[in-house]
């Protein structure tokens, strides 16, 4: 730290501030990044939370996850009629006024379903094991626990100097590779250790503060925004693979690298301005000033930062506000997506309709069960778990694999990430959200049709 920088501050300022860098950020560095093995596996301390608060809910996550959609139904109905004048004026307005009146026939048509299945009244198709059940119980459960804990503290992580030091010093290094900014490096990392929907969060609250230009925040949204190593492990446990884990994960790495290189540099991402989001301005300021060394500027921007920001209680407070708008308005939306996505896929033959052309491209490329296979090419636009379960029901284990590294490749999927990045200020729109699953299934198709052929 400068002496310059330390002298401005009274002792106490300055014990603040430094407190304040170093403790919330090595909170946020623990329970984001922090690989922890317990259980006799290797995880981060947020999985430990989840799987703890996961086992204490044990069989009555239905009464946990079914309450919670019926209420944001309700909620979302009525922030959305009421007159704006009045609607504004309620608790937490900003999260919970729909921006769109589909988010809240998605939310309502998620509450009438989860009435069904708590009543246990409907059709098989509703509220079956393999529609209602799977999206709104089983899915949804895992997913709330570990948005609503990475949304709780996720300020933690972005606001108190972390990003700032790790961003100048890796600057030289992410620009030379990915003209990104070297604070990317930490949304990378949350993804492949925490979860992508954490990295999204993540990037759109670093873009909307001034720290990613459009251009910057959308490649990260969609090409660094991986699953994460658990989810990796899960897709290969639904798919029949545990045995060929190693072999996914690597595959998806390989996959990943390649895209991140090769997309931005097409349309859409290459049209989308390199400016920062006009009400705020660039606030990014890696490169080192005067004599400074990279060391000592990274810790003098931490330090600025620390200094600058708000108590852990306020940080908790607006991490609460992001997790209801979360809980409240995307979860409903993302869930029925994937409840659509698979009434569709079982009780329907549209997905077989519309990729039989793709049946003859799968049979050229030797890959089996083609006919099965094929709807798994683009059903994960809608829902990213839906590959990998049509994956687990083939006999071929070539077949398991391509479906499996589509599953956590393709990355854009409106159950989820997809319905994260509209939701947010980053200036990608559904149009431009497809044609980037496309190519990179365009791109990841071969490689790990290669692979499989190699491998089985």
């Amino acid at each position: 730290m400068t002496a310059t920088t330390l002298n401005a501050d009274t002792p106490n300022s300055q014990r603040s501030a430094l407190t304040k860098l170093v403790l919330c950020s090595l909170l946020g560095l623990m329970f984001f990044l922090m690989p922890i093995h317990y259980d006799g596996k290797w995880t981060i301390l947020m999985g430990i939370a989840a799987d703890f608060i996961n086992s204490a809910i044990g069989e009555n996550m239905p009464l946990f996850t079914l309450p919670m959609f019926i209420v944001s139904a309700a909620i979302s109905l009525c922030y959305y009629l009421l007159p704006s004048h009045i609607a504004k004026r309620l608790p937490y307005a900003k999260y919970l006024i729909a921006s769109h009146w589909a988010w809240v026939a998605l939310s309502s048509v998620g509450g009438l379903v989860s009435l069904m299945l708590l009543a246990g009244v409907g059709p098989d198709w509703i509220v079956g094991k393999d529609t209602g059940v799977t999206a709104y119980i089983d899915v949804a459960g895992a997913i709330y626990l570990i948005i609503g804990l990475g949304c709780l503290f996720l300020p933690f992580l972005t606001d108190y100097g972390l990003l700032d030091f790790v961003g100048t010093m890796m600057r030289p290094y992410f620009r030379r590779l990915f003209n990104l900014p070297g604070r990317s490096t930490v949304d990378t990392l949350a993804s492949w250790v925490g979860s992508s929907s954490i990295a999204v969060l993540m990037t759109s609250y670093q873009y909307e503060r001034g720290y990613y230009t459009a251009k910057e925040s959308a490649v990260l949204a969609t090409s660094f925004s991986v699953v994460s190593l658990p989810f990796v492990l899960l897709t290969s446990q639904v798919a029949g693979l545990p045995e060929y884990f190693f072999q996914l994960y690597g595959s998806m790495a390989l996959i990943c690298i390649i895209c991140a290189i090769i997309i931005p540099k097409l349309p859409p991402l290459n049209r989308i301005p390199d400016e920062y989001y006009p009400p705020v301005g660039k606030q990014l300021f890696e490169e080192a000033e005067g004599s400074h060394s990279s060391f000592s500027w990274a810790c003098k921007k931490s330090y600025d930062v620390a200094r600058h920001s708000a108590s852990p209680t306020v940080a908790l407070k607006k991490g609460f506000g992001s997790m209801l708008d979360i809980f409240i308005m995307m979860m409903p939306a993302a869930m029925t997506i994937e409840f659509l996505a698979l009434v569709l896929y079982y009780h329907t033959p549209i997905f077989q309709t519309l990729t039989y052309p793709l049946v003859h491209i799968l049979n050229w490329m030797q890959v089996p069960e083609a006919t099965a296979a094929a709807p798994g090419l683009v059903i994960g636009l809608l829902d990213q778990f839906v590959p990998a379960i049509i994956a687990g029901e083939r006999e071929s284990l070539l077949t398991r694999f391509v479906l499996a590294g589509l599953s956590v490749t393709q990355l854009i999927f409106f159950a989820e990430t997809a319905l994260l990045i509209m939701r947010s200020k980053i200036p990608l729109s559904v149009i431009n959200l497809i044609a980037i699953f496309c190519i990179r299934t365009v791109i990841a198709l071969p490689i790990l049709v290669v692979i499989a052929h190699w491998l089985f």
